[in-house]
């Protein structure tokens, strides 16, 4: 009798393995004969479920990104304006260990979008959606009198990502000794000037 496969599974196995291996070798490391040694499982199975390196680390983001993007949903089903955008930006940061390697593996995307036009594309379309985010609360904040309404929403959301850019890079730079609470504190400094406008 043959053996019954368990197509997703072996998925999720090599997206997982994907992963941690980009953690621990980094991208030029992370060759798909190392992720399907990782994973357990032969290149050519590998290669049955994946046409190329870059499909695999698109889905190696797309799937612990789901995550992120999840808490930032609820952020913004719950809360709305100022609180909504403290949120989301918390939720951006590398403030923990698994933040730090999402970080990590979001960065080896950055370096491959260079070479690669799935991979640019793939990173233009992440970005669209958090600037859309943050837009979205910011304009709240302006509806809603927090903030005023002569205030360029897309100009403030770019300057807010390039902030968490920019704290998550120093993050990583410092192999991650920034505590949570400096990170917390960057954030609510940015924030408090913002408002008092």
């Amino acid at each position: 009798m043959p053996k019954v496969v368990d197509h997703e599974q072996r998925r999720r196995d090599f997206v997982d393995a994907a992963y941690e291996t980009i953690l621990e070798k980094g991208l030029a490391g992370t060759t798909v004969r190392a992720v399907a040694k990782k994973a357990g499982y032969t290149t050519g199975a590998l290669v049955h479920y994946f046409g190329d390196k870059d499909e695999l680390i698109k889905q190696a983001l797309t799937r612990f990104g789901d995550e992120v993007r999840a808490n930032m949903e609820s952020a913004q089903s719950e809360k709305s304006g100022r609180s909504a955008l403290l949120q989301l930006m918390l939720e951006a940061l590398p403030s923990n260990r698994g933040a730090g390697d999402r970080w990590r593996v979001w960065l080896a995307m950055w370096y491959r979008s260079e070479s690669s036009q799935e991979m640019r594309r793939e990173e233009r379309a992440r970005y669209r959606e958090w600037l859309g985010r943050i837009e979205v609360v910011l304009e709240q904040s302006v509806d809603c009198g927090e903030l005023p309404d002569t205030l360029n929403l897309t100009e403030e959301a770019r300057t807010i990502v390039a902030m968490i850019d920019g704290i998550g890079v120093q993050y990583l730079m410092s192999n991650g000794r920034v505590p949570a609470r400096t990170l917390t504190a960057m954030v609510n400094g940015y924030l408090e000037r913002l408002y008092r406008r």
